[in-house]
């Protein structure tokens, strides 16, 4: 009878063992996710001047981030599985294979796709309830406009230079979504070189500038570009309507703030469109 219950109780552990994988993630985002359904964490990225991980993981092992990856503290926090970014799967594929180590990444390009994102985390792990309570805080509401507004999303890097971004990306989506026209960009590719002659023939009507990185130089940057010709002559500057935005709440993939960056998107459109 011991006997039985001792395989019994072992049989429980391996199923709990099971279900509680040993789980690695690589971005403040995804890391996000898993704390809103409260879910255990072995490795987290570690924090940026601009994006914190949660509190809840403040003793938890970090592993850096795609640019300068811990890969001492990664492997030794022996994961099951490492969860990344879609767009960062070339900076952890080959060495995790290398190390027999199982990956697994999340699409966060734009609003629908974290959704789906969320819901399959919910479901492979049984945090159905917890990912709907997520889903519904993030929920947001298309927007119809009669005239849409014009809207240049601009990416800038260190070093000065900047990418325009089309309507596929996160911040594009957004304005999308909150009835805005994305121009500026080519329809094709999700970042592009920006070209003047086309920025000007498209007179945006807001103009949004991403800081992907070091925040103020880039700003610095953009201020000292838009003093020249033709970004001076554009119809937002003359009237006000180019705003500066930076991580956490705006950012180049999708995140938990979205309904703040929305409501504030919209909020922009909203002025032009009287």
């Amino acid at each position: 009878m011991l006997g039985l219950v001792y395989l019994s109780q072992q049989k429980l552990d391996s199923q709990s063992s099971e279900k509680q994988p040993r789980i690695v993630t690589t971005t403040v985002a995804i890391t996000d996710v898993f704390a809103n359904l409260n879910m255990k964490l072995v490795g987290v990225p570690s924090d940026s001047s601009l994006q914190k991980v949660p509190s809840k993981y403040h003793n938890v092992t970090r592993v850096g981030n795609h640019v300068s990856i811990n890969w001492d503290n990664l492997l030794t926090a022996k994961p099951d599985i490492v969860y990344v970014d879609s767009e960062l799967t070339d900076e952890y594929q080959s060495k995790l294979k290398e190390q027999k180590v199982r990956m697994k990444s999340l699409n966060f390009q734009n609003y629908e796709s974290l959704v789906k994102s969320i819901k399959y985390l919910g479901r492979k792990y049984d945090r159905q309830k917890d990912a709907q309570k997520l889903l519904s805080r993030i929920k947001i509401r298309n927007v119809s406009r009669v005239k849409k507004p014009k809207v240049l999303i601009l990416m800038g890097m260190p070093g000065g230079s900047f990418l325009a971004m089309n309507s596929k990306t996160y911040l594009g989506d957004l304005v999308k979504r909150a009835g805005g026209e994305v121009v500026g960009a080519s329809p094709t590719s999700l970042y592009t070189t920006a070209s003047s002659e086309t920025i000007a023939e498209a007179n945006p009507d807001i103009v949004i500038r991403l800081a992907h990185a070091m925040p103020k130089q880039v700003k610095a940057a953009f201020v000292t570009t838009f003093k020249q010709s033709p970004y001076n002559n554009l119809k937002a500057v003359k009237e006000k309507h180019v705003y500066d935005v930076e991580a956490p709440k705006f950012s180049p993939t999708a995140n938990l703030k979205v309904r703040q960056a929305y409501n504030q998107v919209k909020r922009w459109l909203d002025q032009v469109d009287k």
